[in-house]
């Protein structure tokens, strides 16, 4: 018999953040630099300014870091598309429906690591898409106050085990990721064949 496993559950605004946790709506601030005029040309100096953005988001901060949390640290969460948004905007773009229907399923397959794939979520009182996490877009909002966006936005969807774990893990091998200069060579099928007749031959 083959054991399910949800991906969601529902939780009152009343419950501690966790990983995994879905907030609508919120709003982080994006910064850009413009370069500063100084009386040296060896150093530049930049003045940063920030332009708010909404997302709909999912936290990515460890439930243990979250349940030690301090007033003074960050919660990271990563933006999340809904299904319907990311066709929209694919098609927007001229992207043909054939291209994006491979593209969601190298998103599906792992295969696009700057993407992850969240199911759908069918619970009665609460429902959602498939989502789209943009896991190379990163953003740190203070630990208060995302508790209080939390317990201000009512009841909220939670990614159960071991879909947030995996989520967790797409999201580390993003960032440490490492190419090699020179990779092995492909072990084709002709290869592997000629490999096994010289050791048979020895």
């Amino acid at each position: 018999m083959t054991q399910v496993y949800p991906w969601y559950e529902i939780v009152d605004d009343s419950e501690e953040l966790e990983q995994g946790d879905f907030i609508e709506e919120c709003e982080v601030i994006i910064p850009s630099y413009t370069p500063v005029e100084t009386d040296t040309t060896d150093t530049r100096k930049f003045r940063a300014k920030g332009t708010s953005r909404t997302y709909d988001v999912v936290i990515i901060s460890q439930t243990c870091t979250l349940e030690n949390g301090q007033p003074d640290d960050y919660v990271l969460i990563c933006p999340r598309n809904s299904y319907s948004d990311y066709l929209r905007t694919n098609i927007e773009a001229n992207h043909t429906l054939k291209s994006i229907q491979a593209n969601l399923e190298q998103i599906r397959l792992g295969r696009q690591l700057r993407y992850y794939l969240l199911n759908k979520c069918d619970l009665p009182d609460l429902t959602c898409e498939m989502q789209i996490v943009e896991l190379d877009k990163v953003f740190s909002v203070p630990y208060d106050t995302m508790k209080q966006m939390a317990k201000s936005s009512g009841k909220r969807l939670r990614l159960l085990s071991p879909y947030k774990e995996h989520l967790a893990q797409a999201f580390a091998y993003y960032y440490m990721r490492v190419a090699l200069p020179i990779p092995i060579d492909s072990l084709t099928k002709p290869k592997v064949a000629d490999q096994i007749s010289v050791k048979l031959a020895n």
